[in-house]
């Protein structure tokens, strides 16, 4: 990496966390998300669709055909990393080749948690900085009810918990600097997120960047009212017992 150019940034996360505003905000400070990004219908994620491509190739690859955005496997992990001394690595090589061109740019994809440990073995991730992205556990429970995950509270915290535990051992144990930075914090305390963000990659970017990425009020924690809560209960409930008639039907 030149010494007076910005290191590039990798956003590690899971998914439903806020990442596309924390993408899109530092996006703004000149960061290149992609030739495209997928755009879902609400909003775009900022997420490069050519990274998004090839993480999908590497489930293939290992055979990993488990829900990502709802079960954890430390199994598929370990697959997934094996890849790097059993595939043909041309074509991420030559990803990275592209993205290199374009520097700096940031790489923000749910799927990471999975596949960063291969990433690892053909990148210098010692040229990069390292974002670790979390949501609290009931506002993410809150969050992935109402876009239809059904899934228990202790469940949902159980996967969060351990993205994030091996997300972190992975950053500590190969020495790469990271920040770590939840989503409530970036809108209800963005001053002082921003300010740590910026000392962390070298960038300037202000509250008024984040408004323009985020249409939705500051200064409040997202799904945090009692209307979400009560909604998502109400979804839990409804799912949980039209799962148990359907059961009592098969008998």
């Amino acid at each position: 990496m030149i010494p007076s150019q910005k290191p590039s940034i990798i956003v590690l996360t899971s998914g439903i966390s806020g990442s596309s505003v924390l993408t899109g905000l530092i996006s703004r400070a000149g960061y290149w998300t992609g030739e495209s990004t997928f755009k879902k219908e609400e909003y775009d994620t900022y997420e490069n669709q050519d990274l998004i491509n090839l993480d999908l190739q590497l489930f293939d690859q290992a055979n990993y055909t488990g829900n990502y955005a709802l079960e954890f496997s430390a199994e598929a992990i370990a697959r997934i990393e094996a890849l790097g001394k059993t595939i043909d690595t041309r074509p991420f090589r030559q990803f990275l080749q592209t993205c290199d061109q374009h520097r700096p740019w940031i790489w923000k994809d749910p799927r990471l948690w999975l596949t960063i440990r291969f990433w690892r073995t053909i990148i210098d991730l010692k040229d990069c900085r390292f974002i670790l992205l979390t949501r609290s556990y009931p506002h993410s429970w809150v969050s992935s009810i109402l876009r239809r995950h059904i899934r228990s509270y202790g469940s949902a915290k159980r996967y969060e918990q351990s993205i994030r535990d091996s997300l972190a051992e992975f950053l500590k144990s190969n020495n790469l600097p990271f920040i770590h930075i939840t989503f409530e914090n970036l809108v209800v305390r963005p001053e002082d997120t921003i300010r740590q963000l910026n000392a962390h990659v070298g960038t300037t970017l202000t509250v008024e960047d984040l408004r323009a990425i985020y249409k939705k009020p500051l200064y409040k924690a997202p799904r945090s009212s009692t209307f979400d809560y009560i909604r998502a209960v109400l979804i839990y409930v409804k799912n949980y017992s039209e799962r148990l008639d359907l059961q009592e039907k098969k008998r």
